[in-house]
């Protein structure tokens, strides 16, 4: 049955089954005039506008369709129901001469749409307006889980430093982290759950757990324990604490108290050394780790010191007497180099001076402030530091720098890091698989055990090269890190009879300069 809306000489509105029906009776109405008479009547929706004006213009008299009633509260649900809004239709007058019966109205349609959660009870009741769309109601979005926190014990940073107290300077640096059996090595925090969320129509959001991260060590010299709902790492053995391949262990450690020499013999370990004294004429110290040579005298006609895995450090420096050499599979770290040799793989820094001395690495380095070269023969790849090379008595020097392919080592820097992005991947995806064994390790049947057992050694392995990718690309970094394509930096002063050759460039200088000689293309540049 049709009921009035409104009617003036013009036209009746109707409503019917919630269709609006017009039947205009005179011309003359403008559709302007109608529009500004919607704003007084909001429930209704005009949704065939051609009906309304031809009604409008013919005035033919007969009941014509036009609209539909608006409910007198609207709800809308986002799309992922995590937001509920209420439009109340309805004019000012009427809303606000009876608020409480629509406060009502709201609350009976959120039922009516199944809205259970997240209810916003304070806007329902003093925050609506009519003809106007206010949040309601909020759905709880899931929270995810904490990531796994990882943290390893912390190596000293290899870097020599110059001291000085006014009496005596003092080359020195942190070199071997020594522990103890039980001493804490890294942790692991677990990954957490997350809380689930709720949407607004009460159905329950799936969290993420948080990502979980591996504790890398070596199982022969580090155990992993459960401390206060954490798993720690500690020490099994006393000696070093290294990373090989991206696990933390504990190296074996040789300390020797005072001097190598007819008491000790040579010495040849597999592990680190450390000797509080020097090493006497003539006598050899070899490691497969690192070496320390710790006394302030230094080294006096030491026949060898060898690494063939680590790093070399000699506090005193050395007296050579032409005789000693100093090789390395890293780095020299040495207080001054008189008439030896020194060769290492990566760099050989020099806190004060060298003389006499040949000298072969990646790139040797001087301090920038006192650091000299006086005679001998440098060779380098990438690079040479120094204060000063040569001297006033205008002693022969050579420098010679072999340099590189500044378009090769980019190359192969790119070819490192899409190596690098295809590793992760595979670490990423084998990962996901051993969060899933694990979620069922004690339902596992001895197939599937052993199934898992390899895909952790995968693992571990894959690790491993992302270590020493790593270490590649640091190496990569290095060289391009130098200007142009083989370096000579001299921050004070080089002398007469110096000789430099960078990458084939030839220049022996004449009087005293000081600046960076560098290659870069088919020329020698200075500056």
């Amino acid at each position: 049955m049709a009921m009035e809306i409104f009617s003036n000489e013009f036209f009746q509105l109707e409503e019917e089954n919630e269709f609006i029906y017009i039947t205009v009776k005179k011309p003359g109405f403008l559709i302007k005039e109608f529009n500004d008479l919607l704003e007084k009547l909001p429930r209704i929706e005009i949704n065939q506008f051609m009906n309304l004006r031809m009604a409008l213009e013919e005035a033919s008299g007969a009941k014509i369709h036009i609209g539909s009633l608006r409910p007198v509260v609207q709800i809308t649900i986002s799309k992922d129901k995590m937001e509920a809004k209420a439009k109340i239709n309805e004019s000012d007058h009427k809303f606000f001469e009876n608020m409480g019966a629509y406060t009502s109205k709201v609350v009976e349609a959120l039922k009516q749409n199944n809205i259970t959660d997240g209810i916003l009870t304070e806007v329902i009741k003093n925050e609506l307006i009519p003809r106007r769309e206010i949040v309601i109601a909020k759905g709880i979005p899931p929270i995810d889980g904490e990531p796994a926190k990882v943290k390893y014990y912390q190596l000293s940073e290899r870097k020599p430093a110059i001291r000085e107290d006014g009496k005596a300077d003092y080359y020195d640096m942190n070199f071997i982290d020594e522990v103890k059996k039980g001493t804490w090595l890294g942790e692991k925090i677990e990954r957490t759950e997350g809380t689930p969320g709720r949407t607004v129509t009460g159905e329950s959001l799936k969290q993420k757990k948080g990502k979980d991260r591996r504790l890398l060590y070596d199982k022969k010299t580090v155990e992993a324990v459960n401390e206060d709902g954490k798993t720690i790492l500690r020490a099994k053995i006393d000696g070093v604490v290294k990373f090989i391949e991206g696990k933390i262990s504990v190296g074996n450690h040789l300390v020797i108290d005072g001097d190598v020499g007819v008491e000790t013999g040579n010495i040849d370990f597999d592990g680190s050394v450390e000797i509080k004294g020097t090493v006497q004429p003539g006598f050899s110290v070899t490691a497969t780790g690192d070496i320390s040579i710790l006394s302030e005298l230094g080294i006096n006609g030491a026949k060898l010191i060898q690494s063939r895995n680590g790093d070399v450090f000699v506090k005193g420096g050395i007296f050579g007497q032409g005789k000693s050499q100093v090789i390395a599979a890293k780095n020299i770290y040495i207080k001054h180099a008189n008439e030896c040799f020194l060769e290492a793989e990566e760099d050989i820094n020099i806190g004060y001076y060298s003389i006499g001395s040949s000298l072969k690495g990646k790139n040797v380095i001087t301090d920038d402030r006192k650091g000299k070269v006086i005679g001998g023969v440098i060779e380098a790849k990438g690079k040479v530091v120094a204060a000063y090379i040569g001297n006033k008595m205008e002693r022969k020097t050579v420098v010679n720098v072999a340099g590189f392919d500044r378009n090769a080592i980019k190359k192969q820097l790119d070819e490192l890091l899409i190596h690098y992005k295809k590793v992760v991947t595979e670490v990423e995806q084998l990962k996901r698989q051993l969060e899933i064994f694990e979620s069922f390790l004690k339902q596992l049947d001895e197939n599937q055990l052993s199934d898992y057992k390899q895909r952790v050694q995968k693992y571990e392995e894959l690790m491993s090269e992302v270590s020493n990718i790593e270490i590649g690309r640091k190496a990569l970094m290095d060289y391009l890190e130098t200007k142009g394509e083989g370096q000579v930096l001299i921050s004070q002063e080089a002398f007469p009879e110096v000789l430099l050759e960078i990458k084939h460039h030839k220049k022996k200088l004449n009087h005293p300069v000081r600046g960076t000689f560098y290659a870069l293309g088919k020329e020698l540049h200075f500056e």
